[in-house]
């Protein structure tokens, strides 16, 4: 197959190219950038669909153009001298929906022309492997530098490989590995003697079970789960439930052999013994009852009178506080009163006193002294007058003021409005605490109640040596309902170990799915080794 010519419109930065190849060997040379790989890309676009660079999303758009046709036409010469020409068309698509103005870009369109007839891609690439005579992946394999080795599928890699080799046999590649050394107890066909499986044998056996295996690895968690969600809350120890079992029977043993030792001679009196005995014990029984009874009776009573009792202790000492507290504020009020009224009447004398004239003269000589003396005499005078004022005054601002004489009435006003309060408070509680007292319950003397009577009726009647007969069944029935009850014990004790039972095996189960888990995790790493060391 030779290229005769290629034409280019369009195509990335080639507006308009035709190169006439004749058949012949062509170089192209250039400067970087005139368009060398673009004819190369072009010539593998139209024959393979992929560019030679092996470019991601590669297009012959011409970069910013729109609305143009990007074709590439190559015609070929046939081995038979037969000439076929192959084109595409690239374009953009543009789609108007119901009620726009204007059409809308939708995505690029790829036509596929065969000696200029519009074909379907299957058909187009059918003419291409026919024209070359080989299959796609071989003509790839020729035009893209580094297809075989990166890009290409590893079984048609290998499939080409082994197609190159000469009488290569699975014992060559394992002496040319070691690591495959392993792979030969993979390949050994379980059950014979020396026959082993292909490759590709094992490989279809190992998928299916890998399939399988992966599934129970999916599916193993949920069971171990459920089993896991039935387990109760309490898990009871079957051994211990299993030794109070015995515990039990043997209290039923002791009982049985009791009950039959009751229908001798010896049995009937010591019967007889047992059932006085246990008649008196029933009498402290009632009694401790009887008198529990009267207590609870009046248990919300005489919780209540405490209550209360304490209410009136509590009130007695507010009372007694504010008693003292009104006798001391009345001492304090009757004290400043009285003090009050001295500092005034000493504060009106001092007011009242006046310059005595006499003063004025000379007691040695009787002449009347220099008024520059006389005049420092008064000024001493009406000094010590104003002191003397101010004194007082001072007093009964600390001592005894109006404000400290009102606050002191104010508080004894107080002190007896609360000790009132009090008072009337706990009269009331007195009242309530006498009503109480009276809804106390007495209950009559137990020796005097029907329920005693006939209890030491009973007694006495035993102890005449009557009803001998009558004691024995009577304990005979107590063992058997002794016994009966123990039944009940055991048959309870007995389900509860059968349940545990069931718990034990859950949880055994339990273990047998995780170990079958880890097993399963196991032998699917296991073929994932074989099927490496296949690969």
């Amino acid at each position: 197959m030779k290229i005769i010519n290629l034409t280019l419109e369009n195509f990335r930065a080639i507006k308009s190219l035709t190169i006439d190849f004749g058949g012949k060997d062509t170089d192209i040379y250039g400067a970087n950038g005139l368009g060398k790989t673009t004819i190369a890309n072009a010539i593998c676009w139209l024959l393979i669909d992929r560019p030679a660079t092996e470019e991601a999303g590669f297009d012959p758009k011409t970069t910013g153009a729109h609305g143009l046709h990007h074709r590439a036409d190559i015609t070929l010469a046939l081995d038979d001298g037969e000439q076929i020409t192959f084109a595409k068309d690239f374009y953009e698509k543009y789609t108007k929906k119901k009620g726009a103005a204007e059409a809308e870009y939708t995505g690029n369109v790829v036509d596929y022309y065969i000696d200029g007839v519009k074909s379907k891609q299957k058909d187009y690439n059918a003419a291409v492997e026919r024209a070359a005579g080989l299959p796609l992946e071989k003509i790839k394999m020729l035009l893209v530098l580094g297809y075989f080795c990166e890009s290409m599928k590893m079984d048609e890699k290998r499939k080409i490989l082994f197609e190159l080799t000469d009488n290569l046999t699975d014992a060559d590649v394992f002496a040319a590995n070691e690591e495959l050394v392993g792979l030969m107890q993979y390949l050994a066909m379980p059950g014979t003697s020396g026959k082993s499986y292909t490759i590709d044998q094992w490989k279809s056996i190992a998928a299916e079970e890998r399939r399988k295996l992966n599934k129970d690895l999916e599916l193993l968690p949920a069971r171990i789960d459920e089993v896991q969600k039935s387990l109760p809350e309490v898990i009871e120890d079957a051994e211990e439930l299993a030794g109070k079992i015995l515990e039990w029977q043997k209290k039923k043993d002791t009982l049985e052999k009791q009950k039959a030792a009751v229908v001798t001679d010896d049995g009937k009196e010591a019967a007889k013994l047992a059932t006085i005995a246990k008649l008196k014990a029933e009498v402290e029984t009632k009694r401790a009852a009887y008198v529990k009874q009267g207590a609870e009776a009046n248990a919300a009573v005489n919780q209540s009178i405490n209550e209360v009792t304490k209410e009136l202790r509590d009130l007695d000492e507010v009372i007694y506080r504010s008693e003292k507290n009104l006798a001391n504020a009345k001492d304090k009020l009757a004290t400043m009163t009285e003090k009050r009224q001295a500092l005034m009447s000493e504060y009106a004398a001092t007011r009242q006193e006046t310059w005595d004239a006499g003063q004025e003269i000379c007691p040695t000589c009787g002449q009347n002294l220099p008024p520059e003396r006389v005049q420092e005499l008064r000024a001493a005078f009406n000094r010590r007058k104003s002191e003397k004022l101010t004194a007082i005054n001072n007093r009964g601002k600390s001592e005894c003021s109006q404000d400290m004489i009102k606050q002191t009435e104010a508080m004894v006003t107080e002190i007896s409005e609360n000790l009132k309060k009090a008072q009337t408070a706990r009269t009331d509680t007195a009242k309530r605490l006498q009503n109480l007292k009276e809804t106390v319950v007495t209950l009559p003397v137990f020796e005097t109640t029907e329920e005693y009577l006939a209890l030491q009726k009973r007694i006495k009647e035993l102890e005449s040596r009557q009803n001998e007969n009558t004691a024995a069944d009577n304990l005979a029935l107590n063992y058997n309902y002794e016994i009966t009850k123990v039944n009940d014990v055991i048959s309870d004790l007995t389900k509860r170990l059968a349940k545990a039972g069931v718990v034990r095996d859950s949880q055994f189960r339990i273990k047998e799915l995780e170990q079958e888990l880890k097993d399963t995790a196991k032998r699917l790493e296991y073929l994932d080794k074989g099927i490496h060391l296949c690969e």
